[in-house]
């Protein structure tokens, strides 16, 4: 077969692939956080006046799912550390600190082998570069009550395959991964019990912002992966004694 037959074929069979999967949209959705240039941090160590909460590793939980066009991969972050102050009952700052070293794939529709396999792709230098970047910094610049400006929510309400109802902030902090820092904002539920602290929230973020890209050459690769990425967190955090 020709050199322009083979490229005939190939661009008739990615088509074929492209219909076939266009009724069945593998996406999440939920909110969409807003990404933009990083933002100029201020003091965000603890005063006198303000009280401590340190993140629970263990308890604490953070997912994602990644989508293609012939399915979805999940799997899990964790947290290394983390600090969250509160002032006057009020969130006002803090910083959590990913083990990417650790990240992996934990997808049950996938074979042990193969969640190893992809485990080891999203840690390689294709994606994460883990050996390079063992970890990632998420440091909260502001935290403001959802409803203070006004704005409806990033998407619809019919969107809301995993959205968390109810948010009560907006919450703004620069996250740095890979050596790269863009600002993030995004809707969450944050509560206070006693003297522990739980923040929810789901929402997606485009890898790519980042440099998180796989094969974006001229082969298939990146052109089959959707560029957002569904992030899921689930924070505790225990109030410090002084």
């Amino acid at each position: 077969m020709h050199n322009s037959a083979w490229q005939l074929f190939y661009r008739f069979s990615f088509c074929l692939l492209l219909f076939a999967v266009a009724s069945c949209d593998t996406t999440i959705k939920t909110d969409e956080a807003i990404v933009s240039d990083a933002i100029v941090e201020k003091n965000t160590t603890a005063t006198a006046a303000q009280e401590i909460f340190a993140v629970d590793t263990a308890k604490s939980q953070i997912t994602w799912i990644g989508a293609k066009l012939t399915g979805r991969h999940n799997g899990f972050f964790y947290v290394q550390s983390g600090q969250l102050y509160r002032s006057k009952g009020l969130l006002t700052g803090g910083t959590i600190k990913l083990n990417m070293a650790d990240l992996r794939s934990a997808d049950s529709h996938i074979d042990a082998e193969n969640n190893r396999k992809l485990t080891r792709q999203l840690r390689s230098a294709d994606f994460f570069d883990v050996e390079r970047f063992p970890t990632a910094i998420f440091k909260l610049t502001s935290i403001a009550p959802f409803d203070s400006s006004g704005q409806k929510p990033a998407v619809a309400s019919k969107y809301s395959e995993l959205r968390v109802n109810n948010p009560t902030h907006r919450i703004t902090g620069n996250l740095t991964i890979k050596g790269q820092t863009k600002s993030v904002t995004f809707p969450a539920r944050v509560t206070f019990k006693d003297s522990i602290l739980h923040a929810e929230a789901n929402f997606n973020l485009d890898r790519t912002k980042w440099g998180l890209v796989y094969r974006s050459d001229e082969s298939l690769g990146d052109k089959t992966i959707y560029p957002e990425v569904n992030i899921s967190l689930n924070i505790f955090a225990t109030q410090q004694t002084p």
